[in-house]
């Protein structure tokens, strides 16, 4: 009796039971999948939003005409001016009208880049300006934490400039030919306080003129020595920098020379002014 009792009533509890809680369970897996529907739609809402915004945060190329950008002698120097080191002192917005930050491009117009750099608060830090047939026409980069370097090319690609900057400055430059010849030097100590030479050259590597010092002593004075193309004598002078001029002056014997080495002239200078005639 007790058995027969227990089963009636667990039976007769149970149908309406399992009834009801299907009917949740069915509810309540509409009610799921629903809302991972709306959890997928605001996702892919958010999604897309972001990609737009991270869209519009890419810098968009500028593009220019090689015509407009390019000169003989300096090459392309327009991105010069967002970097310090090159004297620059502007600063390079991105589209949002922010410091730029983080890699920037240009381009030609003909679709090629002309420009690729690293900007950091909108100043230059590395960056590589190109030829419109891809090659480089100058690469600046660091060496070390304190030293980068600025190599420039001629369109054929032979080094037309190598400047290396020791914190900020710029302590060695050379100057090359389109043939690879040396075309001026100009080298200081690292605290760029000392000029140690300033020599210019023919093309056929002859010099032109040797600037250097005469010895270490202060004040520090320097030979100055002019040369014709043939390679004869021009011009012998001792010379001094001036505080007061910003510039060096003679101060010392200048002797100049015609083409077959005859003496034509010997003055002697004190600190910019003539002292006295020799000849």
């Amino acid at each position: 009796m007790y058995g027969s009792y227990r089963c009636g009533k667990v039976s007769g509890i149970t149908r309406p039971a399992l009834i009801f809680f299907g009917i949740l369970q069915l509810l309540f897996s509409v009610l799921i999948k629903r809302s991972a529907y709306i959890v997928f739609l605001l996702f892919f809402a958010v999604e897309v939003n972001a990609q737009i915004n991270f869209k519009g945060q890419v810098p968009h190329a500028k593009t220019y005409d090689i015509r407009q950008m390019y000169d003989s002698t300096y090459g392309i120097q327009y991105f010069d001016k967002f970097c310090p080191a090159m004297g620059g002192d502007s600063t390079r917005m991105s589209p949002q009208g922010y410091a730029a930050s983080g890699w920037m491009e240009d381009k030609y117009t003909s679709g090629g880049d002309i420009h690729k750099g690293f900007y950091a608060n909108g100043q230059l830090t590395m960056y590589t300006n190109f030829y419109p047939n891809g090659a480089p026409e100058r690469e600046y980069k660091p060496v070390t934490e304190r030293k980068t370097e600025l190599k420039k090319y001629f369109p054929n690609g032979k080094l037309k400039s190598d400047v290396q900057f020791l914190d900020g400055n710029s302590i060695i430059w050379h100057d090359f030919f389109d043939n690879g010849q040396i075309s001026y030097i100009e080298e200081y100590d690292n605290k760029h306080e000392r000029l140690l030479q300033r020599s210019s050259y023919f093309k056929d590597g002859k010099p032109l003129s040797i600037f250097q010092p005469v010895s270490d002593k202060k004040p520090i004075h320097y030979t100055k020595m002019e040369y014709y193309p043939g390679g004869q004598l021009k011009e012998s002078q001792l010379m001094l920098y001036s505080s007061d001029a910003l510039d060096f002056v003679k101060d010392g014997e200048d002797k100049q020379f015609d083409e077959h080495g005859t003496l034509v002239s010997d003055v002697v200078y004190a600190i910019g002014e003539v002292d006295h005639t020799i000849k």
